[in-house]
């Protein structure tokens, strides 16, 4: 069974006139948007020597393989001066694992879509961001890897303790932005994500090199893991305008977009060009978790011992995306990303009448667009 060319091909390349751009969509929030690039500046990087303090222990790198966000290029700049400072260098290791913003775009977006946008939003934003950039600071150590998206990671700078310590730091700084928002359910919510996301990593733990991980295991894994902090942003977007009657709906609709933002990230962990997503593809493979693509091939390809056998004759990444493609995985995967989409835009409708902005409900549609669309 071969793979349509349409399908594979819309991921690896959206088409412009199909979606938009996460800066496009973006745009109508971008004064929001400021306000929560200068929440993280101040309270990770400018108000503390903690940073100072963590880079003199690291061994002297070259910091110019680092991406950093424009935004956070200037920022830097202005707090430490020069280029060369080890101060900047660790903050620009930092800011390259957080700089999309989607997070914060998903709550702006929400919240405007609802009413006109509460001055709390941002420091919410900032704050929830603040815990996925806090996570992935733990997921290093965790995952014992030496890059990340094409840039070394912490730990191989730093060493464990220290990345730990400053994953900790940001987390507590996460905290301390969601509760000067004032209310105890943004906390009450943020922590239950926090807690879900520790729960799917200690589960993970048990899957990893294993052939035979069932698909309920993974997509309970993806909602803790990623599902659940995107559902704390659409609820507490809710909370903030006052719409506490259907701060559940907007949970569900955060979830469902959690869900099709990683069920896209592991097939583009498969598909996408090294260059464009920043890590080689079939890194998650090739560290033993098995993601959805991999376990649709295996079960098309004769069971756990079969998805054995076939990876451990080291097959080549081109071979993994043949294998995917001939054995009708891509499409496969497309389609049920499609549907997840498409339940997407049905909650989305369902919701419509609580909006008070018919143009930020439309931002949210096409928020949906790129999630299934982008190619990194």
């Amino acid at each position: 069974m071969n793979s349509s060319p349409s399908a594979s091909a819309a991921l690896r390349a959206p088409s412009p006139s199909r979606c938009k751009s996460l800066a496009e969509v973006a745009y109508p929030v971008a004064e929001e948007l400021e306000r929560v690039r200068e929440f993280i500046t101040e309270r990770v990087f400018r108000e503390e020597s903690f940073a100072e303090l963590l880079s003199h222990t690291g061994d002297t790198v070259g910091w110019d393989r680092l991406v950093l966000p424009e935004w956070m290029e200037r920022a830097l700049y202005q707090t430490h001066g020069s280029f060369e400072s080890r101060t900047r260098a660790m903050s620009m290791h930092l800011a390259a694992r957080g700089g999309k913003l989607f997070r914060a775009t998903l709550i702006l977006t929400t919240s405007r879509a609802l009413s006109r946008i509460d001055a709390r939003a941002p420091k919410l934003a900032a704050g929830l961001e603040l815990i996925h950039l806090a996570t992935l600071l733990h997921d290093d150590v965790i995952d014992r890897a030496d890059l990340r998206r094409g840039s070394p990671s912490m730990p191989a700078l730093f060493d464990n303790a220290p990345t730990v310590l400053m994953g900790d730091h940001v987390f507590a700084r996460a905290f301390e932005l969601i509760s000067e928002c004032g209310d105890m359910r943004l906390i009450a919510s943020s922590s239950r994500a926090t807690s879900a996301m520790c729960r799917g990593e200690i589960e993970q733990l048990q899957w990893i090199g294993r052939h035979d991980v069932p698909e309920g295991a993974y997509f309970r894994l993806i909602e803790m893991k990623t599902a659940a902090l995107m559902g704390a942003c659409a609820e507490g977007a809710a909370l903030l305008a006052g719409h506490d009657h259907s701060r559940g709906a907007w949970h569900r609709f955060g979830v469902t977009l959690g869900l099709l933002f990683q069920m896209t990230d592991d097939l583009l962990d498969f598909i996408a060009d090294d260059s464009v997503l920043g890590k080689q593809t079939g890194s998650d493979s090739a560290a033993g978790k098995y993601t959805l693509p991999m376990l649709i091939l295996r079960d098309r390809i004769g069971g756990p011992r079969a998805l054995r056998d076939f990876l451990e004759a080291a097959p080549s990444p081109e071979a993994i995306r043949a294998a995917l493609r001939d054995h009708g995985v891509l499409d496969e995967s497309w389609r049920r990303m499609e549907d997840l989409a498409q339940s997407c835009r049905e909650q989305l409708d369902m919701l419509a009448p609580a909006c008070a902005d018919l143009s930020a409900q439309e931002s949210l549609h096409d928020l949906v667009d790129f999630v299934l669309l982008r190619d990194h």
